[in-house]
């Protein structure tokens, strides 16, 4: 009984299944339905009967019959297709043909897609055949009102256009006549040709409003300026030339140049040629300005060089005198020292520089009075003479303070070299002072080395011609060498005196100690042969092991006790 009961309840269970699976279709149908009513809203056969209404023509009526054709395509093919398509899938779904539901309304939203698509497409071009007419009109009203701006600016100036005059003329009337067609094949009801039409007489009328903005100024400076300017350049030219003037370029060739440009512009202006007008009378005008330029860069040079030729004369002279007066002095310093920085080669090279500037100033100025200076270049040598001859003082002046302290460098060696003989003089008093039974052979070679040096050096300095810069290094090398000396003989009597010392305060283990007594005896052999040093350490040595820090007492007492007279 039980499983009668459970298989009546799977069986309400599936059909509860089912008839929920229909139901859910049946909504997904009814949903897909609404969707394909929404594809044509009307608003393509309105357009149709609306455009029906402006009795195009030509290009514009086939553009139209084009995409009238191919909505009626649209709704006697897929749309028909649609609507059927959903009649089957509702049927199917009634019948419980789940499978053919699926397939049947994935082929609808597909159709619906694409359906949706053409309509939109359709819609927009007949929107466009439709405003085209409208959009045109507006068009053409907007370029007829720049064309008579345009006519009655040139109306009111056509003085202002000088030759430009019939050609512009000519222009009106032909944008006249393309304005009348392209209204004409709009209104005809062709508005597709007539946008054609219309781009034509915009790009006319735009060139049109350029030349009548742009052409007066240009006309201007061509017919009025550019004459007027060239008239004053060669009465200029004229007159300078009559003062003796000369110029680097050629003036004359140079109007005949730009006398050429104007007359190609002439005719650019009859050709209404405004782009190629404009970047040749910028061009004409560069050139003006250069030819201007010739002539006043030689009327401002000729009131420079008249104002700096005898300061000039002055400084070259000057220079010349200092010049003069450095050889003479280094000629009698060269007799007495050797010159070893190229000083008289240097002066000499100055000297035939000062030459070629004084060769060229008196050019110049023999040009001048002959009238055949240009004056820009006169300028221009003087400028660059002016620079080289305050470089030149500067050198004959540094020169001149590198041997000025000659003389009173070898006083100040002289006394040096003296003051080296009182030194070495000092140091022999000194080590003599101390009664010393010898000197080491080591220090006496030295001694000689310095002594031998201080001799070379008074023999340098007796020379006819002295190289103080020999003696300069000379003179740094025994110094050193005499510091050197003093620290020997210092080290030499300090050796000797502690050694002494040492001894000295040996002599109370002298008996005790038989080390101490051996030590002695070494340290005096030692001594005795000149080596204080090792006599003091031979001592020293044995001396701090019977008595540690015996050494450093003996060392400070006697340090104590000692002035230095080597300093």
């Amino acid at each position: 009984m039980n499983w009668i009961i459970i298989v009546l309840i799977i069986i309400v269970l599936l059909a509860l299944g089912v008839w929920g699976y229909q139901v859910r279709n049946a909504r997904l149908i009814h949903d897909l339905d609404a969707e394909v009513a929404t594809i044509d809203t009307g608003a393509v056969p309105g357009l149709i009967r609306s455009i029906q209404q402006l009795s195009l023509t030509g290009d514009s009526l086939a553009d139209f019959k084009s995409w009238s054709q191919k909505y009626q395509g649209l709704v006697d093919g897929e749309l028909t297709e649609l609507q059927t398509a959903l009649l089957d899938v509702e049927q199917a779904n009634k019948q419980f043909k789940f499978g053919q539901v699926k397939d049947g309304m994935a082929n609808i939203d597909a159709l619906q897609t694409s359906a949706a698509k053409d309509m939109k497409q359709i819609e927009s071009h007949l929107g466009m055949i439709k405003e085209a007419e409208a959009d045109n009109a507006k068009q053409l009203k907007v370029l007829r009102n720049d064309y008579q701006d345009a006519r009655k600016t040139v109306l009111a100036k056509s003085f202002a256009y000088g030759d430009a005059l019939p050609a512009l003329e000519a222009s009106l009337q032909d944008i006249a006549s393309q304005l009348t067609t392209a209204t004409e094949v709009n209104v005809g009801g062709d508005p597709r040709r007539a946008k054609a039409a219309i781009k034509q007489v915009k790009n006319s009328v735009a060139a049109l409003k350029l030349q009548v903005k742009q052409l007066p100024p240009l006309v201007n400076s061509v017919v009025n300026e550019f004459p007027s300017q060239l008239q004053e350049i060669q009465s200029g030219y004229q007159q300078l030339t009559e003062q003796h003037f000369l110029f680097t370029d050629d003036v004359p060739a140079g109007v005949a140049e730009v006398q050429n440009l104007v007359a190609k512009a002439e005719a650019q202006i009859k050709d209404l040629d405004v782009t190629e007008l404009t970047a040749n009378n910028a061009t004409i005008a560069d050139k003006i300005d250069s030819l201007y330029a010739v002539m006043e860069k030689e009327l401002n040079a000729k009131s420079s060089v008249m104002d700096q030729k005898d300061e000039l004369r002055q400084f070259i002279s000057h220079a010349m005198q200092q010049n003069r007066t450095l050889n003479i002095e280094l000629d009698h310093l060269n007799q007495s020292y050797q010159l070893n920085h190229d000083e008289i080669k240097t002066a000499n090279e100055l000297k035939v520089q000062l030459d070629t500037i004084d060769q060229a100033y008196a050019k110049a100025i023999d040009q001048i009075n002959q009238n055949q200076a240009i004056y820009s270049d006169v300028l221009a040598q003087f400028t660059h003479d002016r620079t080289d001859l305050t470089e030149i003082e500067k050198q004959q002046q540094a020169i001149n303070a590198s041997v000025s302290g000659l003389r009173e460098t070898e006083r100040k060696a002289l006394a040096q070299v003296d003051a080296f003989e009182r030194a070495v003089r000092d140091v022999r008093y000194e080590v003599s002072r101390h009664d010393l039974p010898g000197l080491p052979k080591a220090y006496r070679d030295f001694f000689k080395v310095v002594s031998d040096e201080i001799l070379q050096l008074k023999d340098d300095m007796d020379q006819v011609k002295i190289d103080l810069d020999a003696i300069a290094k000379t003179l740094i090398r025994v110094s050193a060498d005499i510091d050197q000396l003093k620290q020997q003989s210092r080290d030499l009597i300090s050796a000797a005196g502690l050694c002494e010392q040492l001894m000295q305060y040996a002599n109370r283990y002298k008996t005790s100690h038989e080390e101490v007594a051996q030590a002695m005896t070494d340290s005096a052999k030692l001594y005795a042969k000149y080596d204080y040093q090792g006599a003091a350490d031979a001592i020293a040595t044995v001396l701090e092991k019977v008595e540690p820090g015996s050494y450093k007492k003996v060392a400070d007492d006697f340090n104590a006790q000692q002035h230095d007279e080597l300093v």
